[in-house]
């Protein structure tokens, strides 16, 4: 059978009516046939994760292929990655991707739908156990080499009664003619809970079309292992209904009580969801597309941290350096067998009863022996004894310890788990020294921590499409505590190519508590600097107040300041350029200068009234000094 994914095998228009009972049975050999091929084509892998596995567990079972090691580096690696990849819930982070003015009606709109759709995602994050999940995810990435996690819509269903039936003409309820009751209508199936469930699908019971890309992949499936009566349930009743009108009602009741396996397949070009049985192929249901997702699968794109460009086969990463463990294995072995034979052993002449009771000795005790003068004519008791040599073993000992422990720096060189990721440190070495280890071991491991932050961040999305499609505005309103209106509602509605849906920064490694202090030490102490060199010149040029905003907003991003931090240095931004482009008032010098000339010109006021006034004074003084030497021959003239 060709592992190659022929497009002819499904119609898009597959649906239990009008199918016969030979097509359904065809179908479900072709999807089977389908599966096989998947896992033909990665038996490789999966041999290998299955001993890897096996040595990570130490399980010691006869069922599956492997070795368990005495030294188990591989659980020790597993135990020590896995919290350094992921060891903190994803915190989404949702905003518009397109901002205009603040006062724009639309962006506030857009704004308070994004802090819905992000409160949320946060509590579906903090109900459904996500960290779990996602520990899981992190632990199949790094032992078998894929990990898989896909979101699941649940629902409750609440039946109400009927409505009583009115009469169209009269308004009033219809009678039952013979018992005179009010008639009533159909019940109503009311969905109500709306959830989201997150899933960590086991590596076992996952499979994907052949497919060079992600985007490529043609369809996914998941194993299940349900009861008997599970299976019962979710069998389609117009499918059940043509096996039995041909005779073939299908997989017969199984007369153990062990679980029936089912498969699950998401078909992207059909766009239908396929339920058949792993034993023979019976198509159990087809279901059209039920969650409506962009991507139309309901999992994010599988974790592998190796893999080769365009071909998606994974690869266990302990077959990387399964040679260097199996090494380790043997040295430690050897370490064993040369301890348990080291021992202090002798041989004595003659009579050993005395020699015996002096061996079993406590401290400060004293034996009597029967011959001494014996021993001591023949040059003492260390004459009697002759010692089983032990110091070549003690030298190949020393030797065996120092080559596992090259043999030890020699995985973790391969693995990029440095000392300092293990907890470990060198008294001997300089703090520098510890620093560019710690530096370049975060960096070895940064490509699998953005992987994870990938794969949340896809978890994401498909939780939001799924919160906008299928949540109800009241739900929504009862989890996030904001009021939707109906322009909020209308935006809901709409796809989200508006939206960037994100994971805030590092949120999924709880960064160390010292350094984060540093780095908002650093940046507090760059932000005085800044201000104080770039204030005396927007004071001269009032106008590179946005260039200088954009600057510092770029100086800012180099440190994990958090959602609210960003927002509010977007703010200023917009807010510096905004005050920017409008005109500007007089400068401070100007208002000085201008202040100064008025000040002058009253005091040149003040000067010019006081002349004035002293002119007119004077002029006064001139007139009645002229009157009061007219005065006297005037009144001469009058006594005349």
């Amino acid at each position: 059978m060709s592992d190659e994914y022929d497009e002819s095998d499904v119609d898009a228009d597959d649906a239990p009516e009008g199918m016969t009972a030979d097509e359904l049975k065809r179908m479900g050999k072709k999807w089977l046939d389908k599966i096989k091929a998947a896992e033909k084509r990665e038996k490789a892998w999966t041999d290998e994760a299955e001993k890897a596995e096996k040595a990570y567990l130490a399980n010691d079972s006869d069922k599956t292929e492997g070795k368990l090691y005495e030294f188990n580096i591989l659980h020790s690696n597993i135990e020590t990655m896995v919290p350094a990849v992921f060891n903190s819930a994803p915190v989404p982070d949702i905003r518009e991707r397109f901002r205009t003015g603040a006062s724009d009606p639309n962006t506030a709109a857009a704004r308070t739908v994004a802090q819905i759709i992000e409160r949320a995602i946060s509590v579906q994050v903090d109900d459904s156990a996500l960290v779990i999940e996602m520990e899981e995810l992190t632990q199949d990435a790094l032992l078998p080499g894929r990990g898989v996690i896909r979101v699941r819509f649940e629902a409750d269903e609440e039946e109400l009664p009927g409505q009583p039936i009115v009469d169209p003409f009269t308004g009033q309820p219809m009678l039952d003619p013979m018992t005179g009751a009010p008639m009533m209508g159909e019940p109503q199936i009311v969905i109500t809970n709306e959830r989201l469930a997150y899933e960590c699908v086991s590596w076992r019971d996952y499979r994907e079309g052949p497919a060079n890309r992600w985007q490529d992949v043609p369809w996914v499936g998941f194993r299940h292992r349900i009861p008997w009566e599970e299976v019962q349930r979710i069998q389609d009743p117009e499918i059940k209904a043509i096996l039995a009108v041909a005779g073939t009602e299908g997989e017969v009741e199984p007369e153990s009580d062990a679980d029936t396996e089912i498969w699950e397949i998401w078909c992207k070009h059909s766009g239908n969801v396929y339920m058949i049985t792993a034993e023979n192929g019976d198509v159990l249901s087809i279901t059209p597309d039920p969650l409506g997702l962009k991507g139309f699968f309901p999992n994010a794109r599988p974790v592998q941290p190796i893999s080769a460009t365009g071909d998606r086969r994974p690869v266990c990463p302990f077959t990387i350096y399964k040679p260097l463990a199996d090494e380790l294995e043997r040295l430690t072995k050897r370490i064993r067998f040369i301890t348990e034979g080291l021992k202090v052993r002798g041989f004595v002449a003659g009579d050993s009863a005395d020699f015996e009771r002096l061996s079993e000795a406590e401290d400060n005790q004293l034996i009597t022996l029967s011959n001494l003068e014996a021993y001591a004519a023949t040059g003492g008791i260390e004459k009697a004894i002759a010692w089983w040599p032990v110091d070549k073993a003690i030298q190949v000992l020393r030797e065996l310890y120092a080559a596992r422990e090259q043999t030890k720096s020699m995985i973790y060189e391969v693995t990029g788990i440095s000392d300092i990721i293990r907890g470990e440190s060198n008294a001997s070495e300089t703090a520098t020294a510890q620093q560019i280890k710690s530096q370049w071991g975060s960096l070895r491991i940064r490509k699998l921590q953005q992987q994870i932050e990938r794969c949340a961040r896809e978890v994401f999305v498909i939780s939001a499409e799924l919160i906008c499609s299928k949540f109800s505005p009241q739900t929504l309103s009862k989890m996030t505590g904001i009021q939707i209106d109906e322009q909020a509602a209308a935006l809901l509605s709409q796809p989200l190519d508006n939206y960037r849906i994100d994971v805030e920064s590092d949120s999924t490694i709880r960064a160390d508590l010292s350094r984060a202090k540093g780095e908002m030490g650093e940046f507090l102490q760059g932000t005085a600097a800044f201000f104080g060199a770039m204030t005396p010149i927007v004071q001269q040029a009032p106008a590179l107040a946005g260039p200088v905003a954009e600057i510092f907003a770029a100086f800012s991003r180099q440190f994990n300041l958090g959602k609210q931090a960003e927002d509010a240095l977007e703010e200023m931004a917009a807010s510096a350029k905004q005050q920017a482009s409008q005109p500007q008032g007089p400068s401070p010098e100007q208002m000085k200068m201008e202040a100064d000339a008025k000040a002058k010109d009253r005091e040149l006021g003040i000067k010019e009234k006081d002349l004035q006034l002293r002119e007119a004074s004077a002029e006064f003084d001139a007139v009645a000094q002229l009157a009061r030497l007219e005065r006297p021959a005037t009144q001469g003239a009058m006594n005349v």
